[in-house]
């Protein structure tokens, strides 16, 4: 049996995955078998990087619980990198892919793509102040990490899925699971929950150690509102479960409420910071221009992992101000397709 393979509870499966990968190397994923995995279907829930090494070590792991390609069923928290990696090759070797048909409403954003769908980027990166005119140098380094694939790690192959809607129940081995909305890191981000047993497997919403990313680049998506909304129900709704992401270890009891906390006020100081930046600013400014001041970033990406934090922050930041101008903190104009950002 795998060293990363753990049974956290009877007939429930949690592996440790890792990529090379520069912006995230680990995740964990967690499998049902289906009472006679020859006969009866099994559960995963996401599916890794896509890397050599990552789908090796599952499919040691598959063979050693008997569980054929065939009969596995795939629940996607979420589409990024991470969870959904290997989703194109397992779908051709038969098995099925279940996500929220939510995670398909944008093919890129700043943080992440599908590699056969660069129409969005030219709009997207507009929208945060990256232009061709105004910005060449950032403009380039955006469009050859698409056109030369050099951030494949982010990079997302098309895959066939059947579609999940909210309440959706999801049986197998002795557990019977329902679809829960996790809005916030994504636009579609769902988990699991056994209520019978008090289990919630709830993919990258809330994290011992790690404050995730709302990333958008799409205005009047209100994320971060939404993020908070959904944290709020964590901590009430699913108090008394054992709660496992995909990172990191499980939460329970007071443990939830303090991840909670922790992320909340985390989002709380940097909305401040951005808040301050916008207002003492003498001119509207772009999210970029607004991301690199509030996180003192002085000059553009020297590397790649100076690029991969711009572009994180970058949308952390567009969904911060998303946030302040739902409160009314902060005022919005678009002027060719640029969005500005100004105080009072």
């Amino acid at each position: 049996m795998n060293e990363y393979l753990q049974e956290i509870l009877p007939g429930l499966y949690r592996l440790e995955l890792h990529g090379n990968f520069k912006s995230i190397d680990e995740i964990k994923i967690y499998l049902i078998p289906g009472k006679n995995p020859k006969t009866n279907r099994s559960l995963m829930v996401d599916v890794g990087f896509h890397d050599p090494l990552c789908q090796a070590t599952i499919e040691q792991v598959m063979e050693s619980l008997g569980i054929p390609y065939a009969l596995l069923d795939i629940f996607l928290t979420h589409k990024h990198h991470d969870h959904c990696g290997l989703a194109s090759l397992f779908a051709k070797r038969g098995s099925r892919i279940f996500m929220n048909p939510e995670e398909e409403r944008h093919h890129y954003d700043c943080l992440h793509y599908n590699v056969k769908y660069h129409q969005d980027q030219k709009e997207v990166l507009r929208y945060v102040g990256i232009t061709e005119q105004k910005t060449p140098e950032l403009y380039e380094m955006f469009t050859l990490a698409v056109e030369e694939d050099r951030l494949a790690e982010f990079n997302i192959l098309h895959f066939p899925y059947t579609p999940v809607e909210t309440g959706q129940r999801f049986a197998y081995g002795d557990y019977v699971f329902r679809a829960v909305p996790l809005r916030g890191h994504t636009f579609g981000q769902m988990g699991l929950a056994e209520d019978r047993v008090k289990l919630f497997l709830s993919g990258d919403q809330v994290i011992k150690g790690i404050v995730p990313i709302v990333g958008t680049s799409f205005k009047d998506e209100h994320l971060l509102s939404a993020y908070f909304k959904s944290l709020k129900q964590i901590s009430h709704e699913f108090a008394g479960y054992q709660i496992y992401p995909s990172h990191n270890t499980m939460l329970e009891g007071e443990g939830i409420k303090k991840v909670v906390n922790r992320i909340v006020f985390a989002y709380l100081e940097k909305i401040q910071i951005i808040e301050q930046v916008v207002k003492h600013s003498r001119h509207p400014k772009t999210v970029v221009q607004i991301a690199m001041l509030a996180y003192g970033m002085k000059e553009l990406p020297k590397n790649k992992e100076q690029f991969l934090l711009l572009k994180m922050i970058t949308s952390k930041t567009f969904s911060c101000l998303e946030y302040l101008r739902d409160e009314d903190f902060v005022y919005r104009t678009e002027k060719d397709g640029v969005l500005y950002w100004e105080g009072d």
